[in-house]
């Protein structure tokens, strides 16, 4: 199971981008584009501080969340999900 925090990518699309989940609702995750934080931000997922990240992206103003089916994401390798 997916839970916050995770970084995954959406298998759905064709480009795989990176997503923070930011929440999880059932069958459904609402997560934020990696693409879209900034590269401190970034750094404090890969050193493991993802519940003080997760809360910051999802209560700042201009970071889009997105729906986004759980059956369409696998873990992303740069995040320390298998390739």
């Amino acid at each position: 199971m997916t839970c916050p925090g995770t970084v995954v990518r959406c298998e759905a699309l064709d480009c795989r981008p990176a997503m923070l989940v930011l929440v999880c609702e059932g069958d459904q995750l609402r997560a934020a584009l990696v693409a879209d934080l900034a590269s401190e931000t970034i750094q404090r997922l890969r050193y493991g501080h993802t519940d003080t990240v997760v809360q910051a992206v999802d209560e700042a103003d201009g970071i889009d969340s997105h729906r986004v089916p759980s059956d369409d994401v696998a873990p992303a390798p740069a995040f320390g999900g298998e390739r």
